[in-house]
């Protein structure tokens, strides 16, 4: 950062080669802090209007330097230099995208006295509807015209043409840019990219002294602009009326638009990076569960096969006891016989190394028959 000393004369020289605004943006200064420095000087700035006129080449008036002074001759200013800002930034970034605008040739930044010949199109149909809607409420008849294509323009009536012809200009430097503009029912985008990117302009309004019948006040219109990014509920940006008019300030306008419809693209895919990512580790995690599902229904499966076949032996030990000890006691009858058939075929039924047929049981019985013992077991 580097120090520039300037005397009084050349204050004045620079103060009257370019507008405030560039000045300050060339030394680490603001457009306000550069005005104090002037007035305690004794040095006089343009009036506002003055660089649009001479860009019209329209008649100036140019207040001569007033040699009547008697402090300091000479101010000391701080030119910015790259380390004054973090290059990374957003201010950075939009400075930097600010100058490109500004630098690009048959971009047509200033705003008109009078609206053009040929507005944009939605221009003309929010012009459309101001008209159709003052010949509705004159005459009281018909139906309310429709709001298609009607941009957001919360201004008084007298201030709407220049609101018109601020936005006219901001949206064909938009199309110049290779972006759009939408409309719809008193809602404006910029269409940046894939993004949509909502704005308006507004007047600035306060209390005035008139009051109402219940004793509050009124609001009155001050004729002060704001431009309005829409990013949120609560959340905006805005370009205001000041020391220099919103008129001087499209550039940084549609930097800011462009800036916004990148931030929004950024955290979409961000957005969407986090979507899919979620989605792999649900993916993950649900076939995880249906792994160890089919796992332990597996090895339930495994479990009570062993019961059975645990549970087979214990009944074809029973039937070789109960057998044995028939034949001992001399009680083989053909009952028994037949019981005794009927037992070993039952457990060759429900041995599952066998799993021998039955006409009469089947596997949901093999399951069921010992369901409340089987919960011990578990």
């Amino acid at each position: 950062m580097e120090k520039v000393t300037l005397t009084r004369k050349e204050l004045y020289d620079l103060v009257w080669s370019e507008p405030l605004s560039r000045i300050a943006k060339k030394y680490k200064i603001s457009d306000n802090g550069l005005r104090k420095i002037c007035k305690r000087m004794n040095i006089p700035i343009p009036a506002m209007g003055h660089w649009q006129k001479i860009q019209y080449n329209k008649k100036v008036t140019i207040v001569k330097f007033p040699e009547k002074y008697d402090g300091q001759d000479e101010i000391v200013l701080h030119e910015k230099g790259s380390d004054d800002v973090d290059l990374d930034s957003p201010i950075a970034h939009q400075r930097r995208l600010t100058r490109t605008i500004e630098d690009t040739k048959d971009l047509q930044l200033t705003v008109p006295d009078r609206m053009s010949s040929r507005p944009d199109s939605l221009i003309r149909s929010t012009m459309d509807y101001y008209d159709a809607v003052r010949r509705y409420y004159r005459s009281h008849h018909g139906t309310h015209p429709d709001r298609i294509n009607v941009l957001n323009i919360e201004v008084t009536e007298e201030n709407r043409p220049r609101a018109l012809r601020i936005l006219d200009t901001i949206i064909k430097v938009l199309r110049a840019r290779k972006h759009d503009v939408i409309a719809d029912h008193f809602t404006t985008y910029a269409k940046i990219g894939d993004e949509h990117v909502k704005f308006r302009i507004r007047e600035k309004q306060r209390v005035s002294d008139v009051k109402t019948s219940y004793g509050g006040r009124l609001m009155e219109s001050t004729g002060e602009f704001v431009f309005v990014i829409d990013i949120g509920s609560y959340t905006r940006k805005e370009v205001k009326d000041g020391h220099e008019p919103i008129e001087t300030k499209i550039s940084t306008i549609i930097a800011m638009l462009e800036l916004e419809g990148e931030r929004m693209r950024t955290e979409r895919i961000e957005s969407e990076i986090r979507r899919k990512q979620w989605e792999e580790q649900q993916r993950i995690e649900r076939e995880l569960r249906d792994k160890q599902e089919k796992e332990a229904k597996a090895f339930k499966k495994l479990f009570l096969k062993a019961v059975r076949l645990h549970q087979a032996n214990i009944i074809r030990n029973y039937i070789q006891t109960v057998e044995k000890d028939a034949m001992k006691k001399g009680n083989i009858t053909e009952e028994f016989t037949q019981w005794l058939a009927w037992a070993e075929q039952k457990v060759s039924w429900y041995d599952p190394l066998i799993n021998g047929p039955d006409h009469l049981l089947n596997d949901h019985h093999k399951t069921h028959l010992f369901k409340e013992f089987l919960k011990e077991w578990q």
